[in-house]
């Protein structure tokens, strides 16, 4: 009897134990107290869409506002780009990027900047792949009131490059190099021409045919030339070398 006795006692304690353990092991629902519980995952409202100005990019074909496109040989090309900047954002009263392709009309160029300033934008900066293949930008400006002192750089149709100032007077006419409008002499011609005024803009323009990327290189290179006063551009259509300039 004092064996069965034993062995009961230890089988008792034995079912005991690996209650115990069952019962450790066995994950509680329940929190303990004193035991902070994760806070929950706040929600992040998404961020709302940048307001931004539509892109515009003139190529010999087309101009582009953001998804609309406008034939770039049409008459009346300035309006009809107008009628696609009507209350868009980010323009009014901002300075506006164009992207121009190298062999766009400068006249193509100068209607996008005319419906620019029809619709109130402060300023264009138009950006061009430079002779260099890097991107660049040449700042514009709207202004239609000049000193008479004022530089003109006009390229003609049969790529001479004139230089006059706006008020009137000779004009110096560097003629076609080997390969196109000599820039090095037309810029020469600008920097001396502008050494004798104070005027921040330079006039640029050129006769179709002529690309707007030849425009672009004859300011951008006035612009950068050592000493130049110069800091931005007024682009013209319509010029006659020696006259008096009048922008409408």
């Amino acid at each position: 009897m004092r064996r069965v006795a034993t062995w009961s006692l230890s089988a008792a304690l034995s079912i005991l134990v690996e209650a115990c353990d069952s019962d450790a092991a066995r994950p509680d629902s329940r929190p303990e107290a004193g035991i902070a519980t994760p806070a929950a995952t706040a929600t992040v409202a998404p961020a709302p869409p940048e307001v931004r100005a539509p892109d515009i990019v003139v190529d010999p074909g087309h101009v582009s506002v953001g998804a609309d496109r406008v034939l770039a040989g049409e008459q009346g090309l300035a309006d009809k780009v107008s009628v696609f900047l009507a209350g868009r954002p980010m323009i009014e009263g901002r300075t506006v990027d164009v992207v121009a392709m190298r062999n766009a009309r400068a006249s193509q160029v100068a209607a996008v900047v005319v419906a620019l300033r029809g619709a109130k934008a402060s300023g264009v900066v138009v950006k061009t792949e430079a002779r260099d293949s890097s991107t660049q930008g040449l700042p514009l400006s709207f202004d239609t009131t000049l000193q008479p002192c004022t530089t003109i750089a006009w390229i003609a149709k049969n790529a001479a490059i004139d230089v006059w100032p706006v008020g009137g007077g000779k004009a110096k006419r560097i003629n076609k190099g080997l390969a196109g409008p000599d820039m090095t002499l037309g810029t020469e011609a600008v920097r001396t021409a502008g050494a004798r005024c104070d005027a921040s803009e330079l006039v640029v323009g050129a006769e179709d045919p002529m690309t707007w990327g030849l425009v672009f290189d004859l300011a951008t290179m006035a612009l950068h030339a050592p000493g130049a006063r110069v800091n931005r551009g007024v682009l013209v259509t319509t010029a006659v070398p020696g006259r008096k300039l009048v922008i409408e």
